[in-house]
């Protein structure tokens, strides 16, 4: 009986080979995000929209995963209304890690974007919250009006791992809103190691 290799759930194919008598072979390639959220391991944490009264820096939303896999921070949007008091329309948008605590605050809501998943993230999210510690990795200027989604898809926290955003007005400002989501997924590095 000739050896054969059969897809494995019973539907009778069979694996071909070419004239060289290399296997063929078909692959279906799909991005991570959508993996994730066909797994239900997709998720979204939002600030609501928060006004900037003034030109200080606010800590708004903190991330702290305490699962055993990790958390790919996918994608971050921030959306800003033009400023109602002052003549500035621009801010800086801050990026933290390594932050050693945080005080005050509220939980943010997470949503599983697969909606009828019963899967939660296991991290701490809070929003309109106060930093201690941590380290600024990177800044931005953002401009009033607009509605931006920043690609990261690089940013990866394991177990205990912590990052923050942080929004700051313009000096000349009194009264911008302004609104951050994070959407995340959380991954097994196992598959790829």
């Amino acid at each position: 009986m000739p050896d054969t290799i059969r897809d494995g759930k019973g539907r009778g194919f069979l694996s071909g080979v070419n004239f060289d008598n290399e296997l063929l072979t078909r692959s279906t390639s799909v991005p991570q995000r959508l993996h994730s959220a066909v797994d239900g391991l997709y998720y979204e944490a939002t600030t609501g929209i928060i006004n900037l009264s003034d030109a200080n820096e606010l800590d708004i939303i903190y991330l702290k995963y305490t699962g055993d896999k990790a958390v790919v921070v996918d994608r971050v949007f921030y959306d800003s209304w033009a400023s109602t008091g002052g003549t500035a329309n621009t801010g800086v948008l801050r990026y933290y890690h390594t932050i050693t605590s945080v005080t005050g605050g509220s939980a943010a809501t997470v949503t599983n974007t697969r909606f009828s998943s019963t899967n939660s993230l296991n991290a701490t999210v809070t929003k309109s919250t106060a930093f201690t510690g941590g380290t600024v990795w990177w800044s931005g200027l953002f401009s009033s009006g607009g509605s931006v989604a920043l690609e990261e898809g690089r940013i990866l926290l394991t177990q205990n791992d912590t990052f923050g955003i942080s929004v700051q007005a313009d000096d000349s400002n009194s009264s911008m809103d302004v609104n951050v989501n994070i959407a995340m997924y959380e991954f097994d590095t196992n598959v790829i190691l």
